[in-house]
């Protein structure tokens, strides 16, 4: 129920066929459905998964930092990866920058002086993985390696199924796709 109705309602009845009165209030209604519309547009700014491409452009100018993926999900990801870097290093923070990228789960190690990064979810290469990389390459300690993981499917993987239903497949997509 927009503003001006409810407006409208809450006159006395003789009031509320009055055209001058009606024409009024309903200009004050719109106003305020106007503003409502202003500050729920507002509101999903302050979310990572909601915010649009003004309220990225914004956080990339206070960051100084340009996002390099082309999709709008891809530059939420960046860009709250880009937030969370700020402070100590540690293994904490890089999980927590992997947990930002959307895509997929992964776990963050550190062994043998070494940050290990597995792909626990996805099989074969995740999408827009160059952008987690360079987020955990700007929080890491320069001297620190970084070893990625990744999870393919082999031929014991694959008995449930007859060699009649891979043959529509190339060796590729069996390898990396998901669903199969």
């Amino acid at each position: 129920m927009s503003h001006k109705t409810q407006i409208v309602n809450n006159l006395h009845k003789i009031f509320r066929s009055d055209p001058y009165i009606n024409n009024l209030l309903g200009v004050a209604g719109q106003r305020l459905d106007n503003y409502e519309v202003s500050a729920e547009s507002l509101q999903k700014e302050f979310w990572f998964d909601t915010m649009s491409m003004l309220g990225i452009a914004i956080l990339e100018e206070q960051l100084a930092y340009n996002t390099m993926s082309k999709t709008l999900e891809g530059k939420r990801e960046e860009i709250e990866g880009r937030w969370k870097i700020t402070g100590k290093c540690d293994l904490q923070l890089l999980q927590t920058i992997a947990n930002s990228w959307r895509n997929g789960e992964v776990a963050v190690l550190f062994t043998n002086a070494c940050i290990k990064i597995t792909f626990i979810s996805i099989i074969g290469i995740p999408r827009d993985v160059e952008s987690l990389k360079a987020a955990i390459d700007e929080a890491k300690p320069a001297h620190l390696p970084v070893e990625y993981t990744f999870r393919y499917r082999t031929w014991g993987n694959l008995l449930q199924n007859t060699w009649g239903y891979y043959k529509q497949f190339t060796w590729g997509q069996v390898l990396r796709r998901e669903g199969i």
